[in-house]
């Protein structure tokens, strides 16, 4: 059951498609002015004719070996954007008999490179497109006015000022239709996880309350960390991926009194993880995915299952291991009876300095409005 984003490199297919159409259009305007010289409706000499059908081969011979040696392996669109570059100075060049509107495609390039949604990529080589024009001037304007230059060069900085424009408001509108795709994914991924509630209920018999308690916990400590900024639906859906996680345990681990064996432990260890299976494409929900990645870490570093320590671990991911060891130990569990209130919160304290950071184990006590000691102690707990 994971969730993730189809892997389509829009870059790749822009640039492919790049060279494709304009290899299509130079092909179609040789056809066109080989037809016209044939039928004579055109006095052009054949010298030019066989410049754009030249052109044109030139044209579907970078396309295939851009397709077969640049797309595979270049990692950065540059290389393809260079390409168009030299391949459309190249077909202007050789066809000088057609300056007039011919290197008006430099106007045209910035916005195409929109779609690419680079930043730098537009930056780079949409200046180098209008620069580009910006000089083809010299040729086509040698006799020119003063009038005919600003007019063009008019066009120049229209043509860049258009391309930033359509960049800045592809951006808004990408962003937020990969906000709504990303708030569905999360409805749809809520509700499967719902779904599995009764049956995790049933399998742990732990009650499915636990979702609630936690989430309220967790945002009362959170209170104490407003620079942390987490929202409640974060919280919501961690406690419910929490909850959930527990599915991947064996049955019988939830009956055995003894000691887990290291396998068992192993296994156990795995429901950190259920996180990163389910959201790690979605930027949105890689706060939760870190906070349920690293709930078991030891703020002393001897925690699991990357070992961070200290400040490594992410406050949220401490404020959840404090409330799962809470409940925890204030439920029933085959292997002992539950603790009290004060004896749960007074092992907590205990755990300060080793394996939570003091700061979360205050704003717990504040939480639950139990009155804090003058002093926490290092000592570590012996919780069974």
């Amino acid at each position: 059951m994971e969730l993730r984003k189809r892997k389509g490199n829009h870059t790749e297919f822009l640039a492919d498609r790049m060279f494709y159409w304009l290899a299509v259009l130079v092909t179609v305007d040789a056809l066109i002015a080989v037809l016209l010289a044939v039928t004579n409706a055109i006095s052009s000499p054949w010298v030019h004719v066989m410049g754009l059908v030249i052109g044109g081969a030139v044209s579907w011979t970078v396309y295939l070996l851009h397709k077969r040696y640049v797309l595979p392996d270049a990692r950065s669109p540059h290389v393809s954007a260079f390409l168009v570059i030299a391949l459309l100075l190249f077909l202007c060049l050789s066809n000088r008999q057609y300056d007039a509107g011919l290197w008006n495609i430099f106007l045209i390039y910035p916005l195409y490179l929109t779609f690419f949604h680079n930043r730098m990529l537009l930056l780079i080589w949409g200046t180098v497109s209008c620069l580009i024009y910006a000089f083809s001037l010299g040729v086509k304007l040698e006799q020119a006015s003063a009038m005919d230059v600003f007019a063009h060069l008019s066009l120049a900085a229209g043509s860049g000022i258009c391309a930033w424009l359509g960049y800045y408001s592809l951006n808004r509108w990408v962003g937020g239709a990969r906000r709504a795709a990303d708030e569905r994914k999360r409805e749809y991924a809520m509700t499967l996880l719902n779904e599995l509630v009764p049956t995790v209920e049933r399998k742990t018999r732990i009650s499915s309350r636990e979702i609630e308690q936690m989430g309220r916990l967790i945002k009362r400590m959170l209170r104490e960390f407003p620079e942390e900024k987490v929202s409640d639906w974060e919280v919501n859906l961690l406690s419910l991926l929490h909850y959930v996680s527990r599915i991947k345990w064996p049955d019988y681990v939830f009956e055995k009194e003894g000691k887990l064996t290291t396998y068992e432990y192993q296994v156990i260890q795995e429901h950190c993880f259920i996180g990163t299976e389910l959201f790690k494409d979605d930027p949105a929900c890689q706060r939760v995915v870190a906070a349920l990645h690293s709930h078991h870490e030891r703020y002393d570093g001897t925690g699991y299952p990357t070992q961070l320590k200290a400040n490594e671990i992410p406050v949220l991911a401490q404020a959840l291991g404090i409330v799962e060891c809470y409940l925890a130990m204030t439920t029933f569990r085959s292997y002992r009876e539950p603790l009290t209130v004060e004896e749960a919160c007074e092992q907590i304290r205990l755990m300060a300095g080793t394996v939570y950071d003091e700061r979360v184990v205050c704003a717990f006590s504040r939480s639950i409005q139990m009155p804090l000691p003058v002093t926490v102690s290092n000592v570590p707990p012996m919780v069974g």
